[in-house]
C-alpha cells in the first residue's frame, strides 16, 4: 500500500508539474530602502486554464519567506496559520484578528461570489449553493456539480491563468523590516493543494468517514499540499533601514504640529 501511495504521489506531481511552472527570481531592488523581486508562473497546457474543474477548491500559491543572516524571518507571505489556511478573507484566525491579513499573498483559487440580502456580493466558501438572504434556502440546479464543478446559479471568481499564459508576482519588503544583518535571503516555493483547510469547516457538520474529526481531517489536508517548485534568493545589501535625524527644533515643530 506505500509502495502504491508513493507512485500515486509520483504521478500527482508529475500531472501538476506538466500544468505549472514557476521561473526564477528577478530582483527589482536591494538596498537600504527595501528589497523587491518578482518570480513569472506559467501555465504550461493549451487546453485548460490552471486552476480548472473545482477551481474554487483548489489552493494553489506562492509561499515566500525573507530571512537575515541570523535566520530570523523579516517578512513572510504565504504562510498558514494554525488550521492550515493561508492568511486571506477566508482564514478563521484573519477573521477573528488573531492573524494579519496577507496583503501581498498570491493565489491561483476562485472564490464563489453570493449576493447578500441588499443586493451586493462578497466572496464566501459554500458548500452547497445556496444565497445569503435573511431567510438562507436551497437552490437546486439542472446540472450536475460533479461535471461542472460549480453552481450554475452562482458566480465564481476566477483567478486561474488562460492556457498558455503567464503572470509576474511581485513582492516587496519594506525597509523598515531591515534588520542590519544582512545578507538578506529569500525561499520561494510554489504549492499546489486539492482543497484549503477552511472548506472543512463549512462542511464539518456532516460528519466524516472513518471516525476522523474535523481537525485531523483539516490537518491531513493542509500536509497533502505540495511543493512543486522551489527557489531561492540573495539580496547583496547588509544595511538596516535608514532613520531620518531630526534637530531637537524640528522635533518640537512637529509635536506642536
Amino acid at each position: 500500500q506505500f509502495e502504491r501511495l508513493n507512485f500515486m504521489e509520483g504521478k500527482r506531481r508529475e500531472v501538476l508539474t506538466n500544468g505549472y511552472k514557476m521561473g526564477k527570481p528577478v530582483i527589482l531592488q536591494d538596498d537600504n530602502d527595501g528589497l523587491r523581486f518578482k518570480v513569472k508562473v506559467e501555465n504550461l497546457t493549451d487546453g485548460h486554464n490552471t486552476p480548472t474543474g473545482f477551481a474554487a477548491e483548489r489552493q494553489v500559491f506562492i509561499q515566500v519567506t525573507v530571512t537575515d543572516s541570523t535566520g530570523k524571518a523579516i517578512f513572510k507571505s504565504g504562510d498558514l496559520d494554525p488550521n492550515g489556511d493561508v492568511r486571506d478573507h477566508e482564514s478563521s484566525y484573519v477573521h477573528n484578528g488573531e492573524l494579519p491579513l496577507d496583503p501581498q499573498l498570491f493565489d491561483l483559487r476562485g472564490r464563489v461570489l453570493v449576493t447578500n440580502s441588499r443586493g451586493g456580493e462578497r466572496e464566501v466558501v459554500i458548500p452547497v449553493p445556496y444565497p445569503v438572504t435573511t431567510i438562507p434556502f436551497l437552490r437546486p440546479t439542472t446540472r450536475s456539480l460533479i461535471l461542472t464543478g460549480e453552481s450554475p446559479v452562482e458566480r465564481i471568481n476566477r483567478r486561474s491563468l488562460a492556457p498558455l499564459d503567464h503572470e509576474w508576482v511581485e513582492y516587496s519588503v519594506d525597509g523598515s523590516l531591515l534588520t542590519g544583518k544582512g545578507p538578506y535571503k529569500a525561499k520561494i516555493d510554489f504549492i499546489a493543494g486539492m482543497a484549503p483547510a477552511n472548506l472543512i469547516g463549512a462542511i464539518k457538520g456532516q460528519g466524516f468517514d472513518y471516525a476522523m474529526s474535523a481537525r485531523e481531517v483539516a490537518d491531513k489536508v493542509a500536509a497533502g499540499y505540495q511543493v512543486l517548485y522551489s527557489e531561492d534568493v540573495t539580496f547583496k545589501t547588509d544595511g538596516v533601514a535608514k532613520v531620518v535625524e531630526m534637530s531637537f527644533l524640528d522635533s518640537i515643530k512637529n509635536i506642536f504640529n
